[in-house]
């Protein structure tokens, strides 16, 4: 059995029972099973640099040649006279 003497665990078990009209019970085991189900998920392995470059070189790769004749390829969504967007 499961008896809650910590007051801040407590208090957001109360709290996440309010919000989803759950039974306190409720609320603590779906919180719990949810937690799990998070941690039994393979860790994403991070990008490595080449990884990133070769994926900007192929979002570049869709973008229209215009983009990137500009000084800012971002001045059109801005106006030019008070500088906030258009």
């Amino acid at each position: 059995m499961l008896n809650i003497k910590n007051p801040k665990a407590h208090e957001l078990a109360v709290k996440v029972a309010a919000q989803t009209g759950e039974s306190l019970t409720d609320a603590v085991i779906h919180a719990l099973e949810e937690k799990l189900q998070r941690t039994r998920e393979p860790v994403r392995e991070k990008a490595s640099m080449d990884q990133i470059v070769a994926l900007l070189d192929e979002m570049r790769s869709h973008l229209p040649k215009e983009f990137f004749e500009q000084d800012d390829a971002t001045a059109f969504l801005y106006d030019t006279d008070t500088g906030l967007p258009a």
